[in-house]
């Protein structure tokens, strides 16, 4: 049987990427020190690897959702929210495969109602009290740049996110064994080219230093890769065989590696050549957990500050942003050994202050509302306990989790949040408290006030309404 024709604008439009969908990115990797851990098969995945697709109410009652058959309305409409992300569009069963995408659509809603941008992360102790401080965004034009030359790369190696080279650190055995064989062994005779050329540009470098330290003219001849002799090579791969940190940053330079954490290189500071200068840079912030997969915003904001004032519709002007309210997901146990509660916040689990503040508190003795929520699990709350925290920083990981920083809001922010959402009536007490009452003041005046207290009902005659007063 003859397959149906099709007009020219059709067959243009089903081959367009306008009308097609994007194949499904990779899956996070998994972690392979959760092997003797709990591991639920429906849980949430660290990034969504399918397009999320939405359609009308009106179409959803229909079950069109612009595929070729109609989705199932049992399945499709017993749902808040019409997000749905399709597997698989045509099997050999002639059925598409789809389910439910309200998980990190709903959570991307929700983290940029926070208007929190990403930052870089901590290459360390003092890099993450300094971010904490001054986040350095992800889209500031030392870090977010892709198309550099070789020069460039070397330069920005503790900076930039995308490298062509693996992450070392991060490799099993045999992914590393696998990368050595397809990748490395093949370019040997390309390594020992730019050998060649590095070793003629230090060469060219120190003819130009001894010239000007005897006072002669420093314009040289550069030396050539050509002008290297296979005995001379030879002789610089021994030197750099006892010089392992400066094989290390050729070997990375030219595979374009990832790099290392900075107390990796601290360690290699006593196989430092004698006589050889060695400039020891601020560490990356990626050397620590490894680059990202993706770019480091990996889309969910696009917020390069967080330095503008929130306009209250009575109050004007704040000095701190709105709290965030988060709920309790395991408060502090001792006894089971959980020194510390675990906060969720915007769909994520977020990172509380490692210093004293109330998340920490372990006060028995009257505690407040704030720290019983962190110590108990209080039953009687629908929905659990909940709590207004401050947001303040926000990164992304190597295998693309989000980690948020959040720490004590004042009770100032808290109250004037908790009456926007109608949570509080602080605006309209005051209100309460400055109107008049019902009942008249009673105008017999003395010296130290008026004779009785306010709203008291007295009989009335001249002396009380002051006309015989002895003045």
């Amino acid at each position: 049987m003859a397959g149906r024709s099709v007009s020219p604008g059709a067959a243009l439009l089903r081959s367009s990427r306008m009308f097609s969908m994007p194949a499904p990115i990779p899956a996070p990797p998994g972690d392979f020190s959760s092997a003797t851990k709990h591991y639920s098969p429906t849980a949430t995945i660290n990034f969504p690897t399918h397009l999320t697709v939405t359609t009308p109410s009106t179409s959803r009652a229909n079950g069109d959702w612009g595929f070729k058959r109609p989705f199932p309305l049992k399945t499709t409409t017993n749902t808040t929210h019409a997000l749905i992300r399709v597997k698989q569009v045509d099997s050999t069963e002639h059925v598409t495969d789809f389910q439910s995408a309200t998980d990190h659509t709903i959570t991307l809603r929700k983290y940029q109602e926070m208007n929190l941008p990403i930052s870089m992360p901590s290459a360390g102790a003092y890099e993450t009290y300094v971010q904490s401080r001054n986040p350095k965004s992800v889209f500031e034009e030392d870090g977010d740049a892709t198309a550099l030359d070789e020069d460039q790369k070397a330069k920005l190696a503790n900076k930039r996110w995308k490298f062509t080279g693996p992450w070392l650190a991060g490799m099993t055995d045999g992914e590393f064994n696998k990368y050595l064989e397809k990748k490395v062994r093949g370019r040997r005779p390309e390594f020992r080219a730019f050998l060649r050329e590095t070793l003629a540009a230090e060469m060219t470098e120190d003819r130009v230093k001894n010239a000007r330290e005897a006072g002669k003219e420093a314009d040289l001849p550069k030396v050539s890769a050509g002008e290297i002799s296979d005995n001379h090579l030879m002789d610089y791969l021994r030197e750099l065989r006892h010089d392992r940190m400066n094989l290390y940053n050729l070997v990375s330079r030219f595979l374009d590696l990832a790099p290392i954490a900075l107390d990796t290189e601290l360690r290699m500071l006593g196989g430092l050549a004698p006589g050889k200068a060695q400039v020891l840079d601020r560490g990356s912030p990626y050397g620590q957990k490894g680059p990202p997969i993706t770019h480091p915003s990996a889309g969910l904001s696009y917020l390069r500050t967080r330095n503008f004032e929130e306009n209250h519709p009575l109050y004007g002007p704040q000095k701190e942003h709105p709290p965030i309210k988060a709920r309790v997901l395991k408060p502090t146990n001792i006894a089971t050994g959980n020194f510390r509660p675990s906060i969720g916040i915007a769909g994520f689990v977020a990172s509380i202050p490692g210093e004293d503040s109330g998340f920490l508190q372990t006060k028995k003795r009257n505690p407040n509302a704030f720290i019983k929520s962190m110590q108990e699990i209080e039953l009687e709350k629908v929905g659990g306990s909940k709590v207004y925290v401050r947001p303040t920083t926000a990164s992304l990981d190597s295998s693309g989790r989000v980690l948020i920083a959040i720490t004590e809001t004042d009770s100032g922010s808290e109250v004037v949040q908790k009456e926007l959402v109608g949570e509080g009536t602080v605006f309209e007490d005051v209100l309460k408290h400055q109107a008049l009452p019902q009942v008249p003041r009673n105008p017999m005046y003395r010296s130290n006030g008026y004779a009785t207290r306010l709203g008291r009902r007295v009989s009335g005659d001249a002396r009380s309404y002051g006309f015989e007063r002895n003045i």
